[in-house]
């Protein structure tokens, strides 16, 4: 089984290389992140995006790649990701996570993101599948608080990521400061398997729209 705990210690070590907005090196391809979020900043109203290109990398079995970082403080947002997926089940071959990654370790509260299937913007068929989340989405089991974004490995085998996969944070508001609002325990996922949670609002199943949609009546 992936040692989750060594890829946290990865996260925390590695997350303000993706917030800084750099090119780096990751299983032998260049990693773009865009940055624009500064630490401090007044207000709630504060839009930022952060956009990563993952065409040409292989992320190794317990790997960890941060994607953003917007400690101390706890946002809300949305999530867009194009990334490997099982052709039946739609469910990513890599696991997103988000929570706050804290140095103390009683204060890391990390879970996984439930993902939207945009069923109209994949491919199934040819590799990639295109998700959309909340940040957060504590409705459908994700962690309330999110500072920290990444993906991770928690396969057993090597994730290539196809031509045109890529990542997209786009944060919104401010919701609050883990300083004032701190996590009082902490959490890694309950279910280590790889994937997350994947919901459909369009494959007429209305027990798979996930926690805050109504399924209307005649909707395929």
């Amino acid at each position: 089984m992936v040692n989750v705990k060594k890829s946290l210690l990865l996260l925390a070590a590695g997350v303000a290389i993706a917030a800084t907005g750099a090119a780096f090196y990751y299983g032998g391809a260049v990693v773009f992140a865009s940055h624009s979020f500064e630490a401090g900043v007044q207000g709630s109203n504060i839009p930022d995006n952060t956009h990563v290109r993952l065409d040409g990398l292989t992320l190794p079995p317990g790997a960890v790649l941060p994607l953003y970082d917007s400690s101390p403080n706890f946002v809300s947002g949305h999530f867009l990701m194009r990334s490997p997926c099982d052709p039946d089940t739609h469910v990513p071959q890599v696991t997103v996570i988000a929570g706050h990654i804290d140095e103390s370790a009683h204060g890391t509260y990390v879970d996984k993101v439930p993902l939207y299937y945009i069923a109209h913007a994949s491919s199934p068929a040819t590799g990639s599948c295109v998700y959309h989340a909340h940040i957060p989405d504590p409705l459908n089991g994700g962690a309330p608080q999110v500072t920290d974004i990444a993906i991770a490995n928690l396969s057993g085998k090597d994730v290539e990521f196809n031509p045109g996969d890529a990542a997209d944070i786009n944060v919104q508001r401010v919701l609050g400061s883990m300083a004032q609002s701190p996590y009082r325990q902490s959490r890694l996922p309950a279910d280590l398997s790889h994937g997350n949670p994947v919901f459909d609002l369009n494959d007429g199943d209305p027990d798979n729209d996930g926690l805050g949609f109504v399924h209307q009546e005649g909707e395929e």
